[in-house]
């Protein structure tokens, strides 16, 4: 049983990570465990917890098995459960901001559709829109600086995937060392992708409502911004005191 401390809606573990390379880990999955009151700096508990933790990985997830879990691990560290579409055209992007200095919308989208060609490059050229018209409420709402930019959404795969260790560990599909490791991959892929916790939090929330939200801004956008903004506010969050890089 996990002992926890509870300071203003952030909840740690006594004996869990509170510095280096594992507590950055455990931080870049820290969305998850915040919104729903748990620590953001242990697994969960295999001998008190494991029973309901594997039904909801069958529910959520259709893990069943420990190969179903490990399968699981590695979309999500390969970015492949939150899919390669947005990061393309975060790519093109990012190529215009590098050859010209600025860009606006149509010509974004332009070389959105030079680049994909194809059947999907009106799917494409959409989704610039689409991430357009997140960025500006996410300035409002504060996950964006006002000038700020989403760089990548691999964030949000990798956030899962230090909770989807946290589980496996948890429903007894794998052994301590192993959870262990994987908190340690995704925190050094967050690392490669971002430069801080604000940058990872809004390529984080951005991949979660592309994948979930349809512009709603409903519960499924509401459940990141919250965490985002006790997370990046309160003094007793982890992205306080443990560095990003």
């Amino acid at each position: 049983m996990v002992i926890c401390d509870h300071v203003e809606g952030v909840v740690s573990a006594p004996h869990g990570p509170y510095h280096g390379a594992l507590a950055h880990g455990f931080a870049c999955g820290a969305h998850i465990p915040v919104h729903v009151s748990r620590p953001w700096n242990a697994l969960d508990d295999p001998y008190r917890d494991y029973q309901s933790i594997r039904e909801s990985l069958a529910d959520d997830w259709g893990v069943e098995t420990a190969q179903d879990w490990s399968r699981q691990v590695e979309y999500l560290l390969a970015g492949q459960n939150v899919g390669a579409e947005a990061d393309a055209v975060l790519t093109v992007r990012r190529a215009l901001l590098r050859q010209q200095g600025h860009y606006d919308l149509v010509t974004w989208q332009n070389a959105v559709r030079d680049q994909a060609g194809g059947r999907r490059a009106n799917e494409l050229v959409e989704l610039a829109g689409v991430i357009t018209r997140y960025e500006s409420r996410f300035r409002t709402d504060g996950l964006l600086p006002p000038n700020g930019m989403v760089t990548s959404v691999l964030g949000y795969d990798f956030g899962r995937a230090v909770n989807m260790a946290r589980w496996g560990f948890g429903g007894r599909f794998c052994d301590y060392p192993t959870a262990e490791r994987i908190v340690l991959r995704a925190g050094e892929l967050c690392r490669q992708r971002y430069s801080s916790w604000t940058d990872f939090s809004a390529g984080y929330a951005l991949g979660r409502v592309i994948r979930f939200d349809e512009e709603r801004y409903g519960h499924l956008y509401l459940s990141v911004l919250g965490p985002h903004r006790l997370l990046t506010a309160n003094p007793s969050s982890p992205w306080w005191h443990v560095p990003f890089a």
